[in-house]
């Protein structure tokens, strides 16, 4: 039987420069941020053509959970695109904490900026 996957994906444009969000990124850890903490696991921003990325990973019982914060330049500030996802059984149980930890997540983001 195949292992269940769930997943989200939220996207936000922004008038917050690109270099301000990158530059908080860089020298602070997400935990910093109050909205980003429940996603554990962050590893070292990485520099892409594009942007900058930041990813996540973390197994919880019965499930690993795992996904990215992507923040690109955009001529009227920035882009960030979230995804996540979540593979296992206790996924059933766990996606709806991790939907309601993610709620409005990126507005959150920019608030604490």
């Amino acid at each position: 039987m195949a292992t269940p996957v769930f997943s989200f994906e939220a996207e936000l444009l922004t008038d917050a420069p690109f270099e301000h969000i990158a530059g908080r990124l860089q020298n602070e850890t997400p935990g910093t941020f109050k909205c980003l903490r429940s996603l554990r696991g962050w590893t070292a921003p990485e520099m892409a053509s594009d942007g900058l990325i930041l990813r996540w990973e973390r197994a919880l019982p019965g499930a690993v959970e795992s996904g990215f914060l992507a923040v690109s330049p955009d001529p009227k500030g920035a882009h960030l695109h979230i995804e996540g996802r979540m593979k296992g059984w206790s996924g059933f149980l766990f996606f709806g904490i991790l939907r309601w930890r993610t709620d409005r997540l990126l507005d959150r983001f920019v608030e604490e900026l």
